[in-house]
């Protein structure tokens, strides 16, 4: 299961045009998933310098519109209503009846029209589970924007709105999109062989983000705008360890926080930051 649109940058679709995300929080290579199964990893030593001001400058900085005049047979305007949709709801299930009638287009035009997206490297589909521990799965992929900072210029989201207490709501959803772009990226080179996808089942359960290994067990990862730490924002991660049983690897919730914390044995909150830079 390697549904996660890693190949769109090479071949001749690059030569649609050029799109370049920042990468200003990508400057360091971490090989995460490697990590938190390395013994020498003690989530209580991982230490961050970013505060929530330094994640919502890195959503929001200078972002390049992508260039839709060559794309075949697709309607230019049509995508870039469907990217504006798209933007309000960063890291959203794909729907595409909800997306049709928000973008006024028909329901039969997406998939041709979000498989550009994709090819073009503007957003990825994070896949839903076909896990074992998943039970009633929904499997709707999520898509996230490869640059956090597009999704926030096309839908008119400013810094200063999500520094807000009343924009965490707006917030959390880039953070998730962050992390899951981040570790599409270091699947390529990482030494582990993992599958990134999210849980959402029809009973509630929900893991914003499974690493599911080569033998069948998971880690899962949960994104919190908060820094401070509090038991039921484990929940999730308690409700599938007790379902995946010896299957299950780790729960991890990422927050804003600026240190590593063990909740308990195989529960343990990181800031945001480890997945490329892992400081200690």
């Amino acid at each position: 299961m390697r549904v996660n649109g890693e190949g769109h940058r090479r071949g001749a679709s690059r030569q649609i045009y050029e799109f370049r995300p920042r990468r200003s929080y990508r400057g360091r290579v971490t090989d995460f998933v490697a990590r938190l199964g390395s013994r020498a990893s003690v989530p209580d030593e991982v230490r961050s310098a970013w505060s929530i001001a330094e994640y919502v400058a890195a959503l929001t900085g200078p972002a390049t519109e992508p260039r839709l005049d060559d794309i075949g047979r697709l309607d230019a305007e049509r995508m870039r209503a469907l990217l504006r949709v798209m933007a309000r709801s960063p890291s959203a299930e794909l729907n595409r009846t909800a997306l049709a009638a928000a973008a006024d287009i028909a329901p039969t035009t997406i998939p041709p029209y979000v498989g550009a997206l994709v090819r073009l490297g503007v957003v990825r589909l994070l896949p839903g589970t076909r896990s074992p521990v998943a039970k009633r799965a929904i499997g709707r992929p999520r898509c996230v924007f490869d640059d956090p900072a597009l999704a926030c210029l096309l839908s008119g989201t400013t810094a200063a709105d999500l520094m807000q207490m009343s924009g965490r709501a707006r917030l959390a959803p880039l953070l998730e999109g962050m992390a899951a772009v981040e570790l599409m990226r270091q699947r390529a080179t990482s030494t582990v062989d993992f599958d990134l996808t999210h849980l959402r089942e029809r009973n509630g359960l929900a893991v914003d983000l499974l690493v599911e290994l080569a033998d069948g067990s998971v880690y899962g990862i949960e994104i919190r705008t908060a820094a401070a730490f509090r038991p039921h924002q484990f929940r999730s991660l308690e409700a599938l360890a007790a379902r995946a049983g010896s299957r299950f690897r780790g729960g991890i919730v990422l927050n804003t926080a600026t240190a590593g914390f063990k909740y308990r044995p195989g529960l343990w909150v990181l800031p945001i930051s480890a997945l490329w830079d892992w400081q200690s």
